[in-house]
């Protein structure tokens, strides 16, 4: 089922956002301005966004975008966040990796911290 994004979602977006270059950054705010979410797994630690107006076409891969993000989840076990594009560059999933035991609770995403140059594209 489609939902509208968390204010943590959205916010982790832009704050991606501004780290990227121009164009990088209008496609993606403009992505932003269209998503909505799924939940693809029962703890919400997977999100994949659909674009209103954007057909994906077959599916060929997907890579992270230049930046990630670090949190605690609400026990305090840390979580890494990543954002993902599709082979067109376009927004594609959500991914929260939690480094403890358990499925992720609640993120804290006052908690977020940027970290640049982590993944490669």
């Amino acid at each position: 089922m489609l939902r509208d994004l968390t204010a943590g979602e959205v916010s982790f977006v832009r704050a991606l956002a501004e780290k990227l270059d121009s164009a990088q950054k209008r496609r993606l705010l403009s992505d932003l301005s269209l998503a909505r979410a799924e939940e693809m797994l029962d703890d919400a630690s997977l999100i994949r966004f659909h674009l209103f107006g954007y057909e994906r076409g077959d599916y060929h891969g997907q890579h992270t975008y230049p930046v990630e993000g670090q949190l605690n989840d609400c026990d305090g076990t840390p979580v890494h966040v990543l954002l993902y594009a599709d082979p067109a560059d376009r927004l594609y999933e959500l991914e929260f990796l939690r480094w403890g035991d358990g499925p992720l609770q609640a993120p804290d995403w006052a908690s977020l911290k940027l970290i640049e140059g982590q993944r490669s594209r």
